[in-house]
This record gives C-alpha cells, structure tokens and sequence, in this order.
C-alpha cells in the first residue's frame, strides 16, 4: 500500500479503529510485546504503531530507563497514541507520524511489528530495512494472521466494494498480500531468507463475536477501508449492506484473528 494512501485510510479510519482496540489491537499488542519480552532499559522500535496497541506494553516493559520510539504513517492513530501515554506518564514512549521505511534510528534491541509488513510495498526490502535498524544480536519481532482467519472476512469486503469500485478487480492481488507469512512455516522460511537466525513461531487463537453493526465497524476501522475510500454515503450503504449478506451467507459470525507471532535475531 502507498504510503501517503495508507496513512490517509488509516487516519480516516481512527474513530472505528478505537471501537476495536479494546476487543481486538490491544489483547493483540499486548500479546505482541510478551513474546518480544522488551527488558528494562532496552531500545525498541515499534513499527506501523497504530495507535500503540503493542507500544505501551512495550514501554511498561522497558520502565523510565528504556526508550520505545513508535513509528507511523497515520497521524490520526498516531495522535491517539500520543494522548494514552501522555494519560500514563509513559515519558519513555515517543510516538512520531512517519513513514518508518524512511527511519533512520537506532540501534535497537527490539524491532517489533504487528500485521504491518504486509503493507509494504516491497515486504522483503521493506522488512530488511526494520532489520537493519537492529543492534547485532537484536531481534525482530513480526506478528501476522494465520490462515483461515481474517482471510476469511476481506475478500468478502472486497467483493462487497466491487459494484462501486469495479477497478479493484484489476488489484485483486494485494488482497492477499499476507498470503505470504500466514503460516508459521512460511514465517520462518521468509526470516529465514532475509538472513535472520535463531527464529522461533508461536501461534495464537483468538476470536470475538461478530455482530452484523460491529462488523461493519471493524471495516470501516482496519485496512478495508481502503476499498471504500471516498465513497458517497449511499454508495457505503449499498457495501455495508452486501458485506452484512455476504458475512451472513458465509456463515461468520465469530472473527477469527487468530495470529502468528515470530521472534527472529540479526547476526
């Protein structure tokens, strides 16, 4: 996803991002930052923060001696961040809106990054880059959704859009950016050919119901909202409506954001 476009969806997006945090970006980053286990006084660096769902733990982690800088390219969810650890006391924690690919600090004892590398507009490069920012030794923490879960709910989101964007047909690859990593063999093979040593996969269940009203929100609030960006507001009556169908006919009543989470190591 373009950079300038990403940050432009996902700050629209902040209002229904913070329906979910509770349910869904915050037990999510939380178990994000348990397995990076970032140590008092440690460097981290969050990328594609969102609003710090797995940047305050993070920062609770490492306590007044630790720094945790947290990277993005949504002001809007950015500036949520800024206001929750300004309410914390969290002084160790630095949100800045930027395009992390462009980040230039470091050394870091922890990179973590939750459901962010997909969105790259080169994954390979994008996470060498994230590694690159590493202290030798550092390690690279990488969360994604695991097959047969979220995958389930974005074509449908897609397909729900298509009437009003018939172009998106022509883009139908990108929606299955995350195919790539949404294994835990294939999270280890791709870290594996980056360069990265000493990995380790861990993979998570996690649902929550899915009531037809909170689903459209979780649309509105997470990547999908790109499909719709700039519609008219009949024109997002008319998606919402075929989502909710679509969801209905699919059987979904439960969203599955069961997740891998791998720990990687830089030479």
């Amino acid at each position: 996803m373009n950079p300038e476009f990403a940050a432009g969806v996902f700050s629209a997006a902040r209002a229904e991002f913070a329906d979910w945090s509770a349910r869904l970006w915050r037990p999510l980053g939380a178990i994000t930052a348990a397995v990076a286990r970032p140590a008092p006084g440690e460097r981290v660096l969050d990328a594609c923060c969102g609003a710090g769902a797995s940047a305050v733990p993070a920062a609770l982690a490492v306590g007044p001696s630790g720094t945790v800088d947290a990277v993005d390219v949504a002001e809007g969810l950015v500036e949520q961040g800024r206001q929750e650890a300004a309410a914390l006391g969290l002084h160790q924690l630095r949100f800045t809106a930027a395009d992390v690919l462009s980040w230039t600090g470091g050394p870091y004892d922890v990179v973590q990054c939750c459901y962010g590398v997909f969105f790259f507009p080169d994954m390979d490069a994008g996470t060498r880059h994230l590694a690159s920012l590493l202290r030798p030794g550092g390690r690279l923490v990488v969360s994604s959704w695991l097959e047969g879960g979220m995958a389930r709910i974005v074509p449908i989101g897609r397909d729900a859009a298509l009437p009003e964007r018939p172009e998106l047909a022509e883009h139908g690859e990108r929606v299955n950016a995350s195919d790539r990593v949404d294994t835990p063999a294939k999270v280890r093979d791709w870290l594996s050919s980056l360069g990265l040593r000493d990995i380790t996969v861990q993979q998570v269940s996690f649902t929550q119901p899915l009531h037809p009203d909170d689903a459209w929100t979780l649309y509105l609030g997470a990547a999908m909202r790109a499909f719709v960006a700039g519609l008219p507001p009949d024109a997002l009556e008319r998606v919402r409506a075929r989502f909710v169908a679509g969801l209905a006919e699919a059987g979904l009543d439960t969203l599955d954001a069961s997740t891998i989470v791998a720990v990687a190591h830089r030479d």
